[in-house]
């Protein structure tokens, strides 16, 4: 009995405390960039079956689904005037796939109800991703390495400030990271057994992370680079089951393959009929989200790495940002577990399934060069990560030598206080290599590092000082009258002007800016280039808002 609970702890434990960390972390933030523009979307597609609305062109419904739920409550009910008629321009891509900043502020403004309880709400959704994800990273892991190994790789899972950052958003990126592995481990499932019963769930999985998000689309081609390998390194009895599904066909060495190809049919087809029934059981919604990707990517983006700017995107960036936004002990627990995995030859088929995937999906991103805007792209990599992690305890426990042991403790205990140091501050996280979060503009911004989160860490900041007013240059989309902050306009990205039309600057006083703005990715606009906020190169910031807004106090010139 006693052994049983010692060995469930983990399993337990771990999933509440980032369930703990993921509801201060949400609290604490106020609205990313993307996420007023999703708000209330899940609601709308299923009320009207419409696509027709700013948003609606973006990404496939599933995420908007689960983090509207909390509209479900009669007092979150949504109003018929936040989606307005979109007057013949339903079928115009740059307006569905706009983000619906106006109405996404209005909702988190209505008069009926708190809207930062209901930010909360929808992004405390999450939990139902990260459960499902959880579940099946401690499986894979434990058929693996055991229980030991298990809560070392569901251990690293819970404390990734990558992980805690993107769960606790209303975006589609922790939706795309729990169903893409989910996915995986419903088809390393049914290639152990391959039953009919499996079978529709391996594909049912599948067409949940194809409803996740476009870059899903890889699930296609790397699970018949997965069956392939199967056919070539899997275990004989794996290759045998297989041959089930060839049906009458006697020959000996045709048997794998074919049933291998109709297998792949199998899977493919429950999952376009998962795909098809989440979109409304109709097929020009996912066209019309594939087009306007597409359209997306042919316009580029605008791009910062290094101190350098770019539309055309660079062929490393997803690797730097991978290396310096990664927790140094997490690399190398993840290096030490591949490489254990790699050396057991008993061990090969299941790390190539491990390996394949995430290779996969990293090499696609960093061919493509369109759109280097933050590593939440790559965010389905670290459950791959953390369950390869769980590999080291292969060598670690090993008569000699016993610095491995020492060295797996060290390991887990550093991952444990970098996550504690940065918290809630997750998505501003970047690791000793990039200097910690403090060094991290100089290597990346954006999404990487400041997305428009600490707008209200900013108001907090200002009613413990009693400075009643800022000079404020802000790089997000969510009103600042929701926290009832007041300010004087300076040139941003997008930020209500109720002042002059025009403000002079270099400015003095009190002056909070945004360091994706400071460093000027997106201030073309204004005619001074990237370099219109370089004046402020001459003072030091007095406060740096969870890392992502700074903030400085400028006397008035004497006479």
């Amino acid at each position: 009995m006693r052994s049983s609970i010692l060995r469930a702890w983990p399993r337990l434990v771990l999933p509440l405390v980032f369930a703990c960390l993921l509801a201060h972390t949400a609290w604490d933030k106020s609205p990313t960039w993307d996420e007023p523009g999703y708000l209330g979307l899940g609601p709308y597609l299923i009320d009207q079956g419409r696509w027709d609305v700013p948003g609606a062109g973006s990404h496939p419904p599933l995420a908007y689904y689960l983090q509207g739920l909390p509209f479900l409550r009669p007092a979150y009910r949504l109003d018929s005037r936040y989606w307005s008629d979109p007057g013949g321009k339903s079928e115009d891509i740059s307006f569905l796939r706009s983000a619906g900043i106006d109405r996404g502020n209005a909702i988190l403004m209505d008069s009926r109800y708190d809207g930062e309880i209901l930010l909360w709400l929808c992004r405390m959704s999450s939990l139902l991703s990260a459960a499902g994800l959880f579940y099946c990273l401690w499986r894979w892991a434990g058929d693996l390495h055991g229980t030991t190994g298990a809560t070392i790789a569901l251990g690293m899972a819970c404390l990734s400030p990558n992980l805690l950052a993107h769960a606790g958003l209303v975006t589609t990126d922790f939706t795309l990271a729990a169903t893409y592995f989910c996915a995986f481990y419903g088809l390393r499932r049914f290639l152990l057994a391959p039953t009919g019963r499996r079978l529709l769930l391996a594909g049912s999985l599948g067409g949940l992370t194809l409803a996740s998000k476009l870059s899903a689309l890889l699930w296609a081609p790397t699970a018949a680079v997965l069956l392939l390998w199967t056919l070539l390194a899997g275990p004989p009895d794996v290759r045998r089951c297989l041959s089930c599904w060839a049906g009458s066909v006697s020959a000996p060495r045709l048997r794998p393959w074919l049933g291998a190809a109709v297998a792949g049919a199998g899977l493919l087809l429950v999952a376009l009929v998962v795909l098809w029934a989440l979109h409304g059981f109709r097929v020009d919604p996912f066209l019309t989200i594939l087009r306007s990707q597409l359209w997306d990517l042919s316009h580029g983006h605008e791009a910062y790495l290094l101190g350098e700017y770019s539309t055309e995107g660079w062929w490393y960036y997803f690797l730097l940002a991978f290396l310096v936004k990664t927790p140094v002990p997490s690399l190398l627990l993840g290096v030490w577990g591949a490489t254990a995995l790699i050396s057991d030859r008993t061990a090969r088929w299941d790390c190539g399934l491990l390996l394949i995937s995430p290779l996969l999906f990293f090499t696609a991103f960093t061919l493509s060069e369109g759109k280097d805007i933050g590593l939440r792209y790559l965010l389905p990599v670290y459950p791959f990560l953390c369950t390869m992690a769980g590999g080291c305890l292969r060598t670690a426990w090993s008569a000699t030598p016993r610095w491995r042991q020492r060295a797996l403790i060290g390991l887990s205990a550093g991952l444990l206080l970098s996550t504690a140091r940065i918290h809630p501050d997750h998505l501003a996280y970047f690791n000793e290599f990039a200097g910690g979060p403090d060094g991290g503009h100089r290597i990346l911004v954006d999404s990487n590092l400041d997305w428009g989160q600490d707008l209200k860490g900013l108001k907090e900041w200002m009613d413990e000082r009693g400075i009643p007013r800022v000079k404020l240059s802000y790089f997000g989309s969510v009103d600042p009258a929701l926290y009832h902050l007041d300010y004087d306009w300076l040139p941003s990205y997008w930020l209500p002007n109720r002042g002059p039309l025009t403000m002079e600057i270099p400015v003095t006083g009190w002056i909070a800016i945004s360091v994706t703005n400071r460093v000027g990715v997106y201030m073309d606009m204004y005619g001074h280039g990237k370099g219109l906020f370089d004046w402020l190169d001459d003072h030091e910031p007095v406060a740096r808002i969870g890392h992502s807004i700074w903030v400085y106090q400028i006397p008035d010139e004497t006479p």
